[in-house]
């Protein structure tokens, strides 16, 4: 009987580990920020990492990024601990496919930008454009100061 328990355990470990999705790591190859109702490119002084999957999960590095779309309010540290920020208790609320095979899929949730002082969390819509398997393309939406970026990314080798 006992072995019957291990293999039932052994089962459900691997249904758990098989069904998560690997995270995909890319930088960011452009940025465009909304500046009164229009996008326009912005650049930055190093370059944003960016690890992310379909399931939402996402992690970015750049300190000079993270401090413009916290709005000053997460004061990052370049070459230090303090320059990554990552999405938390992300929701599914919509997926939408586009006519050139794209699919844009919305998650709300929480942005936890880990800081020296402590913690900044506003609430964000991220949207992941996919093609295929790869997640190409990010728009983050801060709730908390109305900011807006999109995000064409270039997936690691």
């Amino acid at each position: 009987m006992k072995k019957y328990y291990l293999l039932v355990i052994l089962f459900l470990c691997f249904i758990k580990n098989y069904g998560q999705e690997p995270i995909q790591e890319a930088y960011v190859s452009k940025t465009h920020v909304m500046v009164d109702e229009e996008w326009a490119e912005a650049n930055y002084g190093s370059m944003i990492n960016v690890s992310s999957n379909r399931q939402g999960q996402l992690k970015i590095a750049n300190a000079e990024f993270l401090t413009e779309l916290s709005g000053g309010k997460a004061k990052m540290l370049d070459k230090s601990a303090y320059t990554t920020a990552e999405l938390s208790s992300p929701v599914l609320i919509k997926t939408k496919t586009e006519k050139n095979g794209l699919v844009n899929m919305t998650y709300e949730g929480k942005f936890v930008f880990k800081t020296i002082e402590g913690a900044y969390t506003p609430n964000v819509k991220v949207i992941f454009v996919v093609n295929q398997a790869d997640v190409i393309g990010l728009k983050i939406h801060n709730k908390d100061n109305n900011k807006d970026y999109a995000l064409d990314l270039t997936i690691k080798d």
